[in-house]
């Protein structure tokens, strides 16, 4: 059935809109399904290794408990139960980030360009920073070609101004974007943008030891791939879409190896019997090993009488501001012997990551963390719901979300505030996005990209935002 003509209005354009069918996302890239890769095989891997290896492995004891392990296991069980069943009962949403498949709408392409440039003041102050610290050129290219990192010199050279040089992160929401504007029409332009974004955060990653700059520009670019691979027309896309762990394990593996080769390698290199394989294989386990190990650590240690929640609200705590008064120190009860330098006195302050799904339990207790777990759950499964449905703010921030459920075994990704801006940014254009807009004085950025054809058939051409 022929849908309606759209009543029009003074120089804008009403659109009418059927009810859509439902589609759900690549299994993988769904809350459940990215769980469901990492937690059961890492936990399983903690709960093998005894004391022994602990200690020969990662010069730490064997600190985690079964009962510790087992209250992982049913946080993220809780955790992706609450996230599906949000996002099988939360309603459509009834505006699209890209409502004409193959027109690009202009205001995410302006946004995009804004973002890009962000990103660009961003890393400009960032090496203005290391250059006023002593960093220069030759050192940089010198650990390039040495391979040799380990010292952590660049690292403390590029030592970040909070608020300033965190203009870096708004690459992630403009990766997220551009990923979307190229699915939609080419653009040598914006995918040369793209690509020296990705090779500045590539470089960031080697010279300050941080890959998670890589990882969190490169994970949302495949779940936004990933799910228009899995509604492709192609078998073959489809096919690939869904098998893509396979290959994406390899080569993370391969990643991981290449940068402990310029950082850990270089050191260990004499002082082990393994191959660098086989080493590099013992580390990527030993930064999950021992993140729930070190969660135990902290649920024994840190809680005691007048503190306050520290990483479960880590960015409030290092907001512009709010650490350079030291807020925290001022209003939380001063740590006991006991709870200082718990890694110095009971693990291995080299595998510092704090575990993710210990943390609020620290912070909150035993009811709290639940509680903080469903919520989370609540507003990931919101997310995801936009994000196969297609409305801007689900459609821009969940592949975010995505990084943190991969991550959540190691620390709680979501919570830093090295997030806050990329989210800022990306609320930002969803409501920009969102907005309704008339048809006039909104030509498109680029010649290439066509206008919206006239109505044919059944269908209605609706705005270009």
């Amino acid at each position: 059935m022929d849908r309606p003509s759209p009543p029009r209005a003074a120089g804008r354009v009403t659109v009418v809109t059927a009810p859509v069918r439902r589609r759900g996302g690549t299994w993988w890239i769904s809350p459940v399904g990215a769980l469901a890769l990492v937690v059961p095989i890492t936990l399983l891997l903690t709960a093998r290794l005894d004391d022994n290896a602990f200690r020969l492995f990662y010069r730490s004891p064997k600190s985690v408990t079964g009962e510790t392990l087992l209250l992982i296991a049913v946080t993220v069980l809780v955790l992706g139960a609450t996230a599906a069943v949000t996002a099988s009962l939360a309603p459509s949403g009834k505006r699209r980030l890209v409502r004409t498949p193959g027109v690009v709408p202009r205001r995410l392409y302006s946004a995009g360009q804004a973002l890009f440039w962000l990103t660009m003041v961003g890393y400009l102050l960032y090496f203005a920073v290391g250059a006023s610290n002593g960093l220069r050129p030759a050192d940089v290219f010198n650990a390039v070609f040495s391979q040799s990192n380990y010292s952590g010199d660049l690292k403390e050279q590029l030592s970040g101004v909070a608020g300033i040089t965190t203009l870096t992160q708004v690459g992630i929401a403009f990766v997220i974007v551009a990923t979307y504007l190229l699915l939609q029409g080419r653009d040598r332009r914006l995918a040369a943008q793209l690509g020296f974004v990705f090779f500045l955060s590539l470089l960031r990653s080697f010279i300050a030891s941080e890959r998670l700059a890589l990882v969190e520009v490169s994970v949302p670019v495949i779940v936004v791939l990933v799910l228009a691979g899995g509604r492709s027309l192609r078998r073959g896309k489809r096919a690939a879409a869904r098998l893509a762990p396979l290959v994406l394990a390899p080569l993370l593996f391969l990643l991981f190896a290449a940068f402990e080769f310029s950082r850990s390698w270089q050191f260990f290199k004499t002082r082990t019997d393994e191959s660098f394989p086989v080493f590099a294989l013992i580390r990527l386990a030993g930064y999950y090993a021992t993140s729930y190990n070190n969660g135990q650590l902290h649920l024994v240690h840190d809680p005691y009488p007048g503190r306050m929640p520290l990483d479960s609200i880590a960015a409030f705590w290092s907001a512009p501001g709010i650490a350079q008064l030291g807020l925290y120190d001022r209003l939380s009860a001063p740590a006991p012997v006991t709870a200082q330098n718990v890694l110095e006195r009971f693990g291995n302050p080299e595998f510092n990551n704090p575990g993710g799904v210990t943390t609020p339990f620290v912070d909150f207790g035993l009811l709290g963390g639940f509680l903080f777990f469903v919520l989370c759950g609540v507003v990931i499964g919101l997310l995801y719901r936009g994000f196969v449905d297609g409305s801007p703010m689900g459609a821009l921030l969940y592949p975010m979300v995505v990084t943190g459920l991969f991550d959540l075994p190691r620390y709680l990704y979501w919570t830093q505030g090295r997030v806050v801006p990329a989210v800022v940014c990306l609320v930002a254009v969803a409501l920009y996005v969102g907005r309704p807009v008339g048809v006039s004085r909104q030509p498109l950025p680029r010649r290439r990209f066509p206008a919206p054809p006239a109505a044919v058939g059944n269908r209605v051409p609706e705005a270009v935002r």
